[in-house]
């Protein structure tokens, strides 16, 4: 598992599980992909750019699929070289966020066995508060998943002057077949 490190960031716990934890409220807005894009088709509402503000996007093969959903009826993928837009993909989403509190993100992975990308991840960055300046970051390695969802769990420590915190899953080296599916999404504050 690999683990990176900037700053000050000092990640508490990688690629664990949450089985009988109780999560504290999730800082994302449809982090479970339901609520399609008011105008983009294939689009997750607050996983892309102005639906409806500047606080999430998607990029290459990313796509609102309804495919097999851990929970509800839909799911993030990020597809492979058969969707014909790259081979590489992703979403992001930033919520307000404050220096020295520590953040647990988590979320549920399907992988076809046909997926084989170079590089998959999951990360916690640390914004200041114009998004200009990253200021720290945490990145888990999202390995082991195959099909049947597996959560996954990546909690970090945000550095002095952290105004906006960012969820981003990444995909980069994307096989030719298969995809990366993501399911409820969770960014909370640990208590």
């Amino acid at each position: 598992m690999y683990t990176q490190f900037r700053k000050s960031i000092i990640p508490l716990a990688l690629g664990l599980t949450l089985a009988g934890s109780a999560l504290a409220d999730n800082l994302l807005y449809n982090g479970s992909f339901e609520s399609e894009s008011s105008f983009s088709y294939g689009a997750a509402q607050n996983w892309k750019m102005n639906d409806p503000d500047d606080h999430g996007d998607a990029w290459g093969s990313a796509a609102r699929e309804n495919w097999r959903a851990k929970d509800g009826t839909f799911i993030m993928a990020i597809r492979g070289l058969w969707a014909d837009t790259g081979d590489f993909g992703g979403v992001w989403q930033e919520a307000e966020g404050r220096g020295n509190q520590t953040y647990r993100l988590t979320a549920w992975f399907w992988a076809d066995s046909t997926w084989a990308p170079q590089q998959q991840e999951m990360k916690i960055e640390f914004w200041n508060w114009d998004r200009t300046e990253l200021l720290g970051s945490a990145v888990q390695n999202i390995e082991n998943v195959g099909e049947d969802w597996t959560q996954r769990e990546l909690v970090a420590v945000s550095p002095d002057g952290t105004e906006w915190v960012r969820v981003v899953f990444n995909v980069s080296g994307a096989s030719h077949e298969g995809s990366l599916q993501i399911d409820d999404a969770n960014l909370s504050l640990v208590p």
